[in-house]
């Protein structure tokens, strides 16, 4: 077989290739071919646009980073409400962004706490730091008592007598102590903190206590907050409670003083020992059986006598015996001995 003869198949071949390429093409029989796809404009021009508004939104935002400060807030306590130029803006720790660069008044307030005060400055570009330490606000406690008068001590230290109100205190826990003479004591804790025990009344209710009260010499006269009460020894077995100035006094002594503090139910035993400033006096007259009178004060005794509780110091004595002339005359006395005085009389004609 020829040459020729060997190609005829190839050119066959392709054309029946050709065929099947455009039956392919076509699809089945009597279907058109379908259109190629094609993309719409619009989906592009979207794009873009959402593109664009996306670039332009960074950039206003940038832009407006550069052209706004922002203000850290923080205060101790936290939770604090926080005021901007009088407008609330939150409660701390609190950041605020986008604020106008510059001067701003700024007020932190918190239940129990004073209010701070304060400005600050805002630049632009940066963040600003605002800390408020805050301190207690102050409270008070109003006291009252039946009947009034009574003394008024918060942790011991005296504030007053009822009604009383006490100021610039802080929230926490005190001891309220409210006395008043002839009544019991009365402590109650009281927590400010809780503002319904700002105000406190006592009911007060009487008591007595015991008084026992001696001294050597014996004698002396018992005056308490300036009211006798008789002389030592003394002996009260139902006395008013309370604190009492005491002074003792007897005749050729120093007084003595003293506080004395009388509890409920309480025997109060006191003694004292009083320093006698005193002397003596021997009197005598010729003839004897003269009266004798001292500063004064006619006494009983005639000569001859020894005084022997003479205050020291300096007295006037006075001498008389009927048919004779009265004598009279200083003489002095001192602490711990006996002075002497001897008298003539002269007899009237």
């Amino acid at each position: 077989m020829s040459e020729q003869q060997s190609r005829k198949p190839d050119g066959i071949d392709e054309l029946l290739g050709s065929l099947q390429e455009t039956r392919t093409a076509q699809g089945p029989a009597g279907s058109p071919a379908p259109p190629a796809r094609k993309r719409r404009p619009g989906s592009r021009i979207w794009i873009i646009v959402v593109l664009i508004a996306a670039v332009a939104a960074a950039a206003v935002f940038l832009f407006l980073q550069g052209r706004t400060a922002s203000l850290n807030i923080r205060s101790f306590p936290s939770g604090a409400t926080v005021f901007l130029d009088l407008q609330q803006v939150g409660t701390t720790p609190l950041l605020l962004t986008r604020v106008v660069p510059g001067t701003h008044a700024i007020q932190i307030r918190l239940p129990g706490w004073e209010a701070w005060s304060g400005t600050t400055t805002a630049e632009k570009g940066s963040t600003t730091q605002v800390i408020a330490n805050l301190t207690h606000a102050a409270y008070s406690l109003a006291v009252t008592s039946t009947p009034p008068g009574a003394t008024v001590a918060l942790d011991g230290a005296v504030k007053g007598v009822t009604p009383v109100t006490v100021v610039g205190l802080k929230p926490r826990n005190y001891v309220v102590t409210v006395s008043l003479k002839g009544y019991a004591v009365i402590s109650r804790t009281v927590d400010l903190s809780d503002a319904t025990q700002s105000a406190q009344d006592f009911s007060l209710v009487q008591a007595f206590g015991k008084l026992s009260i001696t001294s050597t010499p014996t004698g002396a006269e018992v005056f308490m907050d300036g009211t006798s009460y008789g002389a030592t020894p003394l002996k009260i077995d139902s006395f008013p409670v309370g604190d009492y100035a005491l002074t003792l006094k007897l005749e050729g002594s120093t007084d003595i003083t003293d506080t004395l503090s009388v509890k409920e139910g309480i025997l109060l035993a006191k003694q004292y020992k009083l320093d006698l400033a005193i002397g003596g006096l021997a009197v005598s007259t010729d003839p004897a059986g003269a009266s004798i009178a001292i500063d004064g004060q006619a006494m009983s005794e005639i000569t001859p006598f020894t005084f022997s509780t003479l205050k020291e110091g300096t007295h006037v004595v006075e001498l008389g015996l009927p048919g004779y002339l009265p004598w009279s005359g200083e003489v002095s006395v001192s602490k711990g001995q006996t002075s002497r005085l001897s008298i003539a009389l002269t007899k009237l004609e």
